[in-house]
């Protein structure tokens, strides 16, 4: 009996470890096209996969942001952190998500860090699988939420008003 018990105690401690395990890079079929897509949370090693590596070299060779610019930002970043809903299936996404990467890679921010980014990827239908996105009330991709010492600050949605570090620095300067 009692190494039941202990069995049954140790099976539910390792279940109720898996459910808050966040799955990364999962690939499914869009339901409107049938193409694959990413789905839910995602690293930049998924960025750099098939289903959206194109657009992010692509991206990230073409665009070259401003560099005392940046470097503002890089002044204004303590305690900032970033969370993108974008999909792999937009085009907006796959322009301006490399293009803001491109910002943050050059102001040295730690974007394989978890707790700094965020990337959670979207269907056509604005649905992330397991990821719940409704409290971030997402109307369009990409959507850029920055946060201050994890209270929002500011948001850039589906395309930059000017340049993403002009765009970022503006919401960095608000205090």
């Amino acid at each position: 009996m009692k190494k039941l018990f202990i069995l049954l105690f140790s099976a539910l401690v390792v279940l109720s470890a898996c459910k808050h395990e966040k799955v990364y890079n999962q690939i499914v079929k869009d339901p409107k096209t049938g193409e694959d897509i990413l789905i839910g949370y995602v690293n930049v090693e998924g960025l750099k996969g098939d289903i959206f590596k194109d657009a992010y070299i692509k991206g990230l060779s073409e665009y070259m942001p401003n560099d005392s610019t940046v470097q503002e930002c890089k002044k204004l970043m303590n305690g900032v952190s970033y969370r993108i809903i974008m999909g792999t299936w937009c085009s907006d996404s796959q322009e301006e998500v490399p293009r803001f990467f491109q910002v943050l890679y050059t102001a040295d921010v730690d974007v394989l860090n978890p707790e700094i980014m965020e990337i959670i990827c979207v269907n056509s239908n604005k649905e992330a699988g397991d990821a719940k996105i409704k409290k971030y009330n997402i109307e369009k991709v990409p959507t850029f939420i920055i946060y201050r010492n994890g209270k929002e600050i500011g948001r850039i949605i589906e395309r930059f008003a000017d340049r993403p570090e002009i765009d970022l620095l503006e919401i960095l300067k608000k205090q």
